[in-house]
């Protein structure tokens, strides 16, 4: 990219068809370049001193606005065949000072975007395990309807019962109910309850670690791909 420039800048500098026009950040040399090249977002980091990325929205408008206006110039040009420039020490010390300065953010600009992908690679996985922990919570808690019947346990039993046949299926297996195991009722229907909930917390979480493992397969496939 920085001999890309560098060409540009020799073949267009000097050129006696340009007119520098308004210079808003006063690089000259810049300026000119980006007459003829209004489209290329290399130019406009070079000439606002930053990457494209690091650029707040205002300094993006005010490159459109920039850009508009050269593109409307350049129409009403008239095309050049070119000028030959020897790059002269003198040259070369302004080019370097107005778009290769060692100082200038834009040049940081690659460090930048590591460090600004690296961040939200963390913050994904903050909000991933953020996500999962409250996925974890919510499958595993016991059903609200069984935790409401509960409250008036024995008369709301047989309600309960069919709760718990529901959250079975969902799994995939069968539930076996009190009265086919106890038809006598001689078992604490209050402990069969308490039992119920904790196996079903005990597959449930079973349930949400194959779940959580094809997603974060996915996110790696993902990764990799990109």
């Amino acid at each position: 990219m920085k001999y890309k420039l560098i060409t540009i800048c020799l073949f267009l500098c000097y050129a006696s068809f340009v007119s520098a026009g308004n210079d808003p950040m006063k690089k000259p040399k810049v300026w000119k370049m980006l007459q003829e090249s209004p489209n290329d977002n290399a130019l406009w980091a070079a000439y606002l001193g930053k990457s494209w990325i690091c650029m707040t929205i205002h300094e993006k408008e005010n490159i459109e606005k920039w850009r508009g206006t050269l593109k409307t110039g350049t129409s009403n040009s008239t095309p050049s065949t070119g000028v030959h420039i020897a790059l002269t020490p003198e040259l070369q010390k302004e080019i370097d000072e107005q778009v290769f300065s060692e100082t200038d953010e834009f040049w940081e600009g690659e460090a930048l975007q590591s460090d600004v992908t690296q961040q939200e690679t963390v913050k994904e996985q903050e909000a991933l395990k953020a996500h999962f922990v409250e996925m974890e919570q919510r499958m595993v808690m016991v059903p609200p309807a069984i935790t409401r019947l509960s409250r008036n346990l024995r008369e709301n039993f047989v309600l309960i019962e069919d709760e718990f046949a529901i959250e079975y299926e969902a799994l995939g297996l069968s539930y076996e109910s009190y009265w086919d195991i106890y038809p006598n009722g001689k078992y604490s229907p209050e402990k069969w309850v308490y039992e119920h909930n904790m196996e079903l917390k005990k597959l449930k979480k079973v349930e949400f670690e194959k779940i959580k493992h094809s997603m974060l397969a996915s996110v790696a496939s993902t990764n990799e791909s990109n």
